[in-house]
């Protein structure tokens, strides 16, 4: 991130509010509204499934929490593991299989996000409560407003699309199999380590099982994919207000005489460097919360879209071209999405240069003139998102991934080729 403001650019005169420039008390429009209300979502499904005490507890919870990750994740992820070591080591049944292994890595890491993290992200929450937060004028209000609503948008075709991915792959082979008599299948993978006698034995407690808990990691996938997108689409509406903050930042010859005047520009401007400050921290803060996860997502993503696309080449049912095509969305939205959120971060940004020399900053003091100097500076340092300090999240990145997936893709393709030249 960009240098820290200077004690001289923080220190813009400090004085008492004068009542003849009092700000608009906005608090009668401001203090219903929280923009941490927005991921309400998000904490309710982390508290359903074992991640996040909410309201209850912790002494009670952590118990409730150990259990069913133990179950869910470890013994879930232990018996894919297992069974992958025991799938037939042919492309075509390997795919589903390493599908949902890559799959299951990057819900680890998002999982780890959470529960390592949780302290940082309440602290995140808070934050974005503030009063910088919410805007000084209706314009302002109505950016951070509108910010809110694409994220509960976005959060929304997310979870339908994930729901439906779901359901194409697990309950529509069930009604296939009720009203057509169709051959029913496991929904994640045969347990190749079982005898044919065993898993049809116990076919229905497995297939319960596996159906349960892989609409918790789904959910796991969904809400905290969204929350990553959440975090920088509210960055980018504090970028938007602070722009329209400086553009403003222009006199008001009404209050009195020059002096007064100075004082509530200096005033004003203060106000400015505060939240651009806060927007800063914000901007770290999430970084370091998200960093790694990243990293783990983007690395993983671009080997589950290769193996999705020879997936969609091979003859399968038609609830499992649904699956795949509905799965080949939601990875290409999980990779996207951040990137194309961190270009429009760091582009919007940049423009916080252009908003302060439009500001009417030439009639001012000098001190006035040169903490304008330092921010505009400052903001020559765009916001950049990465993935571990390695990568940015960034539209040219998403390029670079999937590249790198259709040269896999490529590549296996060629395996393939050969495996049925051979097999002929």
């Amino acid at each position: 991130m960009a240098p820290k403001l200077s004690d001289s650019a923080k220190s813009t005169p400090s004085f008492k509010q004068s009542d003849r420039f009092k700000q608009p008390n906005n608090s009668k429009q401001s203090d219903g509204f929280k923009q941490s209300d927005s991921f309400k979502q998000n904490r309710f499904c982390w508290s359903v499934f074992g991640l996040w005490p909410g309201k209850i507890p912790e002494k009670y919870y952590k118990f409730f929490s150990f259990a069913y990750l133990m179950i869910s994740y470890v013994v879930y992820n232990a018996l894919l593991t297992l069974n992958l070591y025991h799938t037939p080591r042919r492309i075509e049944t390997l795919i589903r299989e390493i599908i949902f292994t890559f799959t299951e890595i990057a819900v680890g890491s998002k999982l780890s996000m959470i529960l390592f993290k949780r302290n940082k992200i309440a602290a995140i929450f808070e934050m974005i409560d503030r009063e910088e937060f919410k805007g000084n004028d209706d314009i302002a209000r109505e950016i951070v407003v509108k910010h809110n609503d694409y994220y509960k948008k976005y959060l929304l075709l997310n979870t339908v699309l994930s729901n439906f991915t779901y359901f194409s792959q697990v309950l529509f082979p069930v009604f296939g199999f009720w009203f057509f008599g169709n051959t029913l299948d496991l929904p994640i993978c045969k347990y190749y380590f079982l005898s044919d006698e065993t898993r049809d034995y116990y076919f229905t407690s497995i297939f319960l099982y596996q159906s349960f808990f892989m609409y918790g990691h789904m959910m796991y996938n969904v809400n905290i994919d969204t929350l990553i997108a959440g975090f920088m689409v509210l960055a980018i509406g504090q970028v938007k207000v602070l722009c329209h903050d400086l553009e403003n930042l222009k006199t008001d010859k009404s209050v009195g005489g020059q002096s007064i005047i100075d004082l509530q520009q200096q005033y004003k401007l203060r106000k400015i460097l505060n939240h651009y400050e806060l927007l800063s921290e914000y901007c770290d803060r999430f970084q370091d919360v998200i960093g790694r996860t990243m990293f783990v997502q983007y690395g993983i993503g671009s080997g589950i879209i290769c193996v999705i696309m020879c997936g969609l080449l091979l003859p399968s049912s038609l609830e499992t071209q649904m699956f795949m095509v509905g799965y080949f969305m939601a990875m290409n939205l999980q990779i996207f999405v951040p990137a194309w959120l961190g270009t429009q971060l760091t582009y919007e940004s940049e423009a916080l240069t252009t908003a302060a020399y439009k500001s009417e900053w030439l009639p001012r003091s000098e001190r006035y003139k040169s903490s304008i100097k330092l921010m505009m500076e400052r903001a020559k340092n765009p916001v950049i998102i990465t993935g571990l300090k390695i990568f940015p999240l960034s539209l040219a990145t998403y390029i670079q991934i999937m590249k790198t997936a259709y040269s896999c893709f490529a590549l296996l393709r060629i395996i393939q080729d050969r495996q049925e030249q051979t097999g002929a």
